[in-house]
């Protein structure tokens, strides 16, 4: 297993595992149960792998606010994303993301297979941005 995703994937079973400390009990917008992705892309180079976390917000991501309301958009499926419709090259670059674990305490399953970064970018703007 590469490091990034074997560092990924271990911080996911820490944010997991771990109890929630008394300043983040304070309710906040957005999820009520916490929720935890791991999110991967294979761009054909290698694997880069971060940790998403919402309710509360935060995890490894670059960008967990924007990421969380992305995912808070569609309420955990993925599948439903597609943020912007502008037009793409059609250049084959094929890039496949992942993403695993929970959204209000249901499972998360998704992959999906893009031609190139544009079209990832696309469907699902800054959540695999990282």
């Amino acid at each position: 297993m590469p490091f990034a995703r074997r560092t990924a994937a271990l911080a996911l079973v820490a944010a997991l595992g771990a109890p929630a400390s008394p300043a983040q009990a304070a309710p906040r917008p957005g999820p009520q149960t916490p929720s935890v992705l791991l999110l991967t892309v294979d761009d054909g180079a290698g694997v880069h792998a971060t940790v998403l976390t919402c309710g509360p917000t935060g995890g490894l991501h670059p960008d967990p606010f924007t990421a969380c309301r992305l995912v808070a958009r569609v309420d955990g499926d993925l599948d439903a994303l597609d943020v912007d419709g502008a037009p793409c090259t059609s250049q084959y670059a094929p890039v496949v993301a992942r993403a695993a674990g929970f959204w209000q305490a249901r499972p998360v399953s998704y992959t999906r297979t893009f031609a190139n970064p544009c079209l990832m970018q696309r469907t699902t703007a800054s959540l695999f941005t990282f």
